[in-house]
């Protein structure tokens, strides 16, 4: 008997050992946990976990799926299953119920994986934050030896390890993408919660500047909430929409948007979802631009031969064939699940089973959860996904996002986004245009404002109607036309007819409206395909559409009017000096003179004796008449003296007064009178803005809501904000066209200037040579032509305006309106070869001249009536007549070869006449022999 039993024990032994001989797979259990409805997830989870089998290690799914979705019914599911043996624990899908399994597992040392979209936990936060504060607690005692760090480093960690892209890294790279398409004014579009929260984050990483709008949509009522909003874009012109959705919904929001128009080849949508590629066939059937960032590669995923195009059959209920593209991100990255959780478990030597799964307290946590948590956290794998690893946190790092746009109705991956280095977008593009056959047929709208030279009215020649359907020219007609034949040579059927913007402004946002209006607003309008003038790239203007590349360089000058040289006046001597000047000088005049009589009538030392030779005279004399003052006081003015000067203390002091005001007045007549003689200019002239600026007699004007006021306004330099301040408190000086400025400019004549583009003011002055340009540019800025944001065509008329460039025809079209057409005429100005700079001509001195010959004149007519006045004096003393006095002196006068003349005598007058004349003379003969004794004796007393 006992040899039996040794035999069967035997026996049953060796068959023990036979049989783990022959079966070396170890099979281990993970548990996931799904929503009801989530079947191809479902599918997917088992699928990949049974089809997964590397070097003997497999995993047995195990699906459990909870009546509820809230926390408790969850963790009850899972609680509840007292069968369970799970080395990992997968799931919840769900945001909300996903900490109550995490926190389970870390009771358990059940290692919680996760691919799903997972906002930041704070709870999870916190206890990490704890964790980084112990450890550096512990870190300033006492070294741990080897043993301490090794268990320390193989402790469980709270965490979950999650396959999908850590949210705050896809936010980021969402905002890098908005950069990347230079997105400054948008509107964003949100569902729920979460979708508010991702955009949210997504917003952080844009500019503060920028003008952004946020609406939520209704998923799951009728339409009619969702028009209002899109009603709402197209009425503030919004052009570029960032989209939130689940993928399911994408295709109804977009018919939604087409059904107002909001469906173009200028809108430009970003879908905020990872699973977008599902609709990419959809997509690309519309005209908008659209893009999107994935984790999986589309043209990988999209070939036949991938990997995971045998099996997602499978996925399906029924079982069915699908292209992998059609299935969710989160039911893909299974796959990557299995296999990464394959290899981690395949690196564990002696791995035991875990104990049946218990949620009770008293459970004792699984001894190697720790060890495989951190092999899952260590190991590196490659799947659908890409790369796949994680941090200590359990969130994925060093993948890759790519970008996927559908431009022209054709969808390509442009570029790519690296976690490792979270930088900008790495630009993928093709450096060669293959869209040349994309969209080869379109009729543009180019719209444009009247403008000399850019845009005008044909004007009928000889008589003859113009053609209604080429009514138009100018050098932007002529480059339109450009364009189009360089496209036209590339197979491009585009047509194109322009209108006219019916006198409307370039364009500005309007803060009342919140809408941009003029030729700005007719392009986000979509009224309109191109705008085609001189209208200036700004960076306001480039937030809202897009340029092309610049097809003319510029800046801002000041458009004047050429100084005159005007004739000088007659009388310019006098301008020195005002006219009340002029009165004050004289009046002081007069007043000196009359001053000065008197105090030489009544000083003793201004008598003088008129017999210097008689010592006690009779009489006093003085020769201080009035004539001889106004004569002293004339002559000192002139600064040409006198030959008499008064004797006395008073009379000198007068004259000393006298002689210091004339020295300051004829200082100051000489200096003023040298500047405004050789000065032949109307006004005074403005070399440059800060003359400009410092002035106040020159009024100064731009465009209103034009490039060159918004730079003024925007500008930081205190000479321009001076000119905008004075221009915007003056409104009347800000024009609607550049026409209405030159016409005012010529117009208030050196009385007001134009602030205008340096092209235009060249193209002003081949016309009217009456204007000049003052001063250098102000700045340097382009034109270009503007579309709607997004366009299609923009390469494409890029690449025509380029090539315009290369081969000159540019510069032929320019040259052809600025120099040949339109009236353009040579303004060359006479010069005299003997005007030297400074000189003075006759025009300056005429009236002096001419005050010269009136002196003369008058002189000469003084003199003849001092002559006729001593004709009739001979006449009365002599008795004789005028006829004969006045030939006998003026023969005697007028004989310029005798310096003496007879006195006129009548020898037949009567003689009591003649005695008195004796008996006067006697009396003179016998003064003077008085005083030639007087004289005589004054000699014998000196010696």
């Amino acid at each position: 008997m006992w040899y039996l039993l040794i035999f069967l024990l035997c026996v049953q032994k060796c068959t023990s050992k036979f049989k783990y001989a022959e079966t070396n797979e170890v099979s281990y259990q993970v548990v996931g946990l799904f929503e009801r409805d989530a079947i191809v997830q479902q599918l997917a989870f088992s699928e990949s976990l049974h089809h997964v089998n590397l070097k003997g290690v497999r995993i047995q799914p195990v699906i459990l799926k909870p009546w509820r979705t809230d926390s408790y019914s969850v963790w009850r599911e899972l609680c509840s299953n007292k069968t369970l043996q799970p080395v990992a624990i997968f799931g919840p899908q769900n945001p909300i119920t996903d900490g109550t399994i995490r926190d389970q597992c870390a009771l358990s040392n059940i290692p919680h994986i996760q691919a799903t979209w997972q906002p930041m936990d704070p709870d999870l936060e916190l206890n990490e934050e704890l964790e980084e504060e112990a450890e550096e607690t512990e870190g300033e005692g006492e070294e741990q030896n080897a043993e301490q760090q090794e268990e320390e480093a193989s402790s469980y960690k709270h965490i979950t390890i999650n396959f999908y892209p850590n949210a705050d890294e896809i936010a980021l790279a969402y905002g890098k993408l908005l950069k990347y398409y230079k997105w400054e004014n948008f509107a964003a579009l949100y569902e729920d919660n979460f979708g508010l929260l991702r955009v949210q984050k997504i917003l952080a990483e844009v500019s503060d500047k920028s003008r952004i709008t946020v609406y939520k949509l209704d998923p799951d009522g009728d339409n009619r909430n969702n028009r209002k909003i899109f009603k709402q874009l197209v009425k503030y012109q919004d052009s570029r929409i960032l989209l939130d959705c689940h993928a399911d919904r994408i295709m109804k929001y977009m018919r939604e948007a087409e059904e107002l128009s909001l469906i173009n080849y200028y809108q430009h949508y970003i879908i905020v979802a990872m699973d977008t590629s599902r609709v990419a066939d959809k997509l690309a059937k519309l005209p908008s631009n659209t893009t999107w960032l994935s984790l999986t590669e589309y043209d990988s995923i999209k070939n036949e031969n991938h990997i995971l195009a045998p099996r997602v059959g499978k996925w399906n209920i029924p079982t069915h064939s699908s292209p992998v593209t059609d299935f969710e991100v989160e039911a893909l990255i299974m796959d990557d699940v299995a296999n990464h959780l394959v290899r981690a478990l395949r690196d564990i030597e002696e791995l035991e089973q875990p104990s049946e799964f218990d949620c009770s307290v008293e459970d004792q946590p699984w001894g190697f959860g720790a060890t495989l948590q951190e092999k899952l956290l260590t190991t590196k794998s490659v799947g659908v996904t890409g790369h796949i690893e994680f941090n200590e946190r359990g969130q994925r790092i060093n993948y890759v996002l790519y970008v996927n746009e559908i431009h022209l109705m054709k969808r390509s991956t442009v570029g790519r986004w690296e976690s490792a280095n979270g930088g900008a977008i790495i630009d993928t593009r093709p450096l060669v245009d293959d869209d040349r056959n994309t969209q080869s047929s379109k009729h543009f709208i180019v719209i444009s404002r009247l403008a000399e030279p850019y845009f005008i009215e044909k004007k009928p020649i000889d008589g003859e109607e113009v053609d209604p359907d080429n009514k138009w020219e100018g050098f932007s007609v002529d480059l339109v036309k450009a364009i189009f034949d360089i496209l036209k040579q590339e197979n491009y059927n585009y047509t194109y007819e322009f209108v006219d913007a019916k006198n409307k402004t370039y364009g500005k946002f309007d803060t009342k409206t919140k809408k941009w209006n003029g030729l700005i607003g007719d392009l986000l309008d979509k009224k309109a395909d191109l705008a085609v003038c001189d209208l200036t790239i700004t960076e306001e203007r480039k937030k809202v559409v897009d340029f092309s590349v610049p097809f003319m360089t510029l800046g801002i000058s000041i458009l004047f009017t050429k100084e005159r040289k005007v004739m000088p006046g007659t009388y310019s001597f006098l301008n020195p000096y005002s006219f009340d000047v002029w009165m004050h000088t004289a009046t002081a005049y007069c007043v000196v003179s009359i001053v000065l009589f008197i105090c030489a009538r009544i000083s003793p030392a201004d008598w003088e004796n008129p017999e210097p030779c008689e010592k006690d005279p009779e009489v006093l004399e003085n020769i201080w008449t009035f004539k001889n003052c106004a004569w002293l006081t004339m002559g000192s003015i002139m600064t040409q003296g006198c030959d008499i000067l008064p004797k006395a203390i008073g009379t000198r002091w007068v004259c000393g007064m006298w002689w210091f005001f004339a020295v300051i007045v004829c200082q100051t007549y000489i200096a003023q009178l040298s500047a405004s003689m050789t000065s032949a200019l109307e006004t005074e002239p403005i070399n440059d803005i800060d003359g400009l600026a410092k002035q106040t007699k020159i009024l100064y004007g731009a465009i209103s809501g034009g490039s060159t006021l918004e730079f003024f306004r925007s500008s930081k330099d205190k000479t321009y904000q001076l000119i905008y301040e004075t221009m915007m408190a003056n409104p009347s000086v800000l024009m609607t066209s550049n026409e209405e400025g030159e016409k005012r400019v010529l117009k208030s004549r050196n009385k007001f200037a134009f602030f205008m583009e340096s092209c235009t003011i060249e193209y002003k002055l081949k016309r009217q040579c009456d204007l000049k340009k003052v001063g250098g540019e102000l700045d340097s800025k382009d034109y270009g032509i503007a579309m709607p944001a997004n366009s299609p065509f923009r390469t494409h008329i890029n690449r025509a305006i380029l090539k315009l460039k290369e081969n000159t025809k540019l510069d032929d079209i320019k040259n052809t309106w600025w120099y040949k057409k339109n009236g353009a005429k040579e303004c060359d100005e006479p010069t005299d070869e003997n005007d030297l700079e400074g000189d003075l001509e006759m025009d300056n001195l005429r009236g002096a001249f001419l005050v010269l010959i009136m002196g003369l004149v008058v002189a000469v007519f003084i003199a003849a009536i001092e002559f006729m006045n001593e004709v009739r004096n001979i006449v009365v003393r002599e008795q004789v007549t005028h006829k004969e006095v006045f030939i006998k002196e003026l023969k005697a006068s007028l004989n310029f070869f005798k310096l003496q003349k007879p006195v006129l005598r009548n020898p037949s007058r009567a003689p009591s006449i003649v005695s008195s004349d004796s008996e006067d003379e006697r009396r003179q003969q016998k003064r003077t022999m008085n005083a030639i004794d007087n004289f005589l004796d004054m000699e014998k007393e000196v010696h």
